[in-house]
């Protein structure tokens, strides 16, 4: 059911998100594999199952709410293998919205530009002092992306 190009993003995906964490200062709130509780509670609304807490997430449902949630609708079926990782990244850690944004930054065709303007918008966040202790593990993150992406 899911393609290659989605389990090798959701492999380097799941290798950064680690478990259950409710870092008071994370706008996420509680999350696990990197799926916020308030995620989890509203893809569980949509199958018509109850709440549950995010800890007991299963491996079958994180990977089904990145599936639906980021792979698709982020769009990264329809690109290139090496885009479809970056953007797919993106949405899990700053959100669907943002890919659009870097896109545009990168004329839908620079690697590097889509890099660079999520870096500056790592900046951006880091100017909030409760953020800032964040800066580093955002930027290791991209570091570790770029050189994912070049062994594709």
């Amino acid at each position: 059911m899911y393609s290659k190009e989605f389990e090798n993003a959701l492999k380097f995906v799941l290798a950064r998100e680690g478990g259950y964490v409710n870092d008071p200062d994370d706008r996420g709130g509680a999350t696990n594999k990197g799926i916020t509780q308030n995620t989890y509670n509203s893809w569980l609304k949509s199958i018509g199952k109850p709440s549950k807490d995010v800890k007991n997430i299963t491996d079958a449902e994180v990977k089904e709410i990145y599936y639906k949630n980021y792979w698709l609708a982020a769009g990264c079926d329809k690109m290139t293998s090496k885009f479809a990782v970056v953007c797919f990244d993106t949405a899990v850690n700053m959100g669907v919205s943002r890919v659009d944004e870097f896109l545009k930054a990168a004329k839908w065709i620079d690697l590097n530009e889509f890099y660079l303007a999520r870096i500056r918008k790592y900046n951006e966040f880091a100017k909030n002092q409760t953020q800032r202790k964040f800066l580093n593990g955002w930027l290791n993150r991209v570091f570790a992306l770029i050189d994912f992406v070049e062994k594709l």
